[in-house]
């Protein structure tokens, strides 16, 4: 069977009220850092993944989730996208705001040692397992890819809602209706390659990663002010999802069969092999 919509409402529930009781309860009652309050909450959806994974196939569905993760092995021109592509849109977004033409990264140094943080305890580790790892794989099997990205991206967006009400997140400055645009794209853009290298979480951890690096790194954000370089990053990863979505005809690099391997023997429940690409199903 198609995972059923319960299912997926049950993934969407449990990462929710883990995150956003975690994020008001620490943010309200205790004296504990910001950013230590926002890592915890953080890990609401890969915790909701590796729940469902466990409630289908036991510890070992869990096992087989987390490994997926690191599964290092995808050619050469996918690692260059998933490296260069999002912190390259930063830096164009960078130059478009400052009319010298001049970057400052902040501490360019740490570079390596953000990509280590970002990926294990900025975000990465902590949200994927649950909106790639699972949410994604479970929608795409009964909607479009186009389908189930926008979801997942609108789902991704209010996720974050409680950020923007938080002093010191990194939400706190910016509108939400650009950052959800922002997040909307950036998740056709995930999509994309997390279904081109066969629904490879490496790829997902990739870009999730550079995203989160370029963030810290690329000065775009002008604390008490709407920030322009903001938005225009905004606008350029709407341009490339947009691009994206027009070279793929919205299939988003996804092969039905291809995908249906890839996640046999995985975290997914009783995958029927018969479907139609983009037949509607219960979810």
């Amino acid at each position: 069977m198609i995972p059923t919509r319960k299912e997926v409402i049950t993934f969407i529930v449990i990462a929710f009220a883990f995150s956003w009781l975690s994020w008001w309860g620490l943010y309200t009652w205790t004296s504990l850092p910001i950013l230590a309050t926002v890592l915890i909450g953080s890990f609401g959806p890969s915790v909701a993944g590796s729940y469902m994974a466990f409630r289908e196939n036991g510890w070992s569905g869990v096992q087989t989730l987390l490994k997926r993760g690191f599964e290092w092995r995808m050619a050469g021109k996918y690692y260059a996208f998933g490296l260069l592509l999002i912190p390259f849109l930063f830096v164009l977004a960078y130059w478009l705001t400052d009319a010298s033409g001049a970057l400052l990264l902040n501490e360019p140094w740490l570079v390596i040692p953000y990509f280590l943080y970002m990926l294990f305890l900025g975000g990465t580790v902590q949200q994927e397992y649950g909106w790639r790892g699972y949410l994604l794989d479970a929608l795409q099997l009964n909607k479009t890819p186009l389908q189930a990205s926008l979801f997942v991206g609108v789902v991704w967006a209010v996720w974050h809602i409680p950020l923007f009400l938080m002093t010191g997140t990194g939400q706190a400055s910016l509108p939400f209706w650009a950052y959800a645009v922002a997040i909307l794209s950036f998740t056709l853009i995930i999509s994309w390659l997390y279904n081109v290298t066969t629904m490879n979480l490496w790829a997902a951890f990739l870009l999730h990663t550079t995203f989160n690096v370029s963030y810290a790194l690329v000065p775009l954000i002008e604390p008490g002010q709407v920030s322009i370089g903001f938005l225009y990053l905004t606008l350029l990863l709407f341009t490339t999802a947009i691009v994206l979505v027009w070279k793929t005809h919205g299939y988003l690099g996804y092969d039905h069969l291809e995908q249906l391997e890839a996640v046999e023997g995985s975290h997914q429940p009783n995958v029927t092999l018969g479907r139609d690409t983009g037949k509607e199903g219960n979810v």
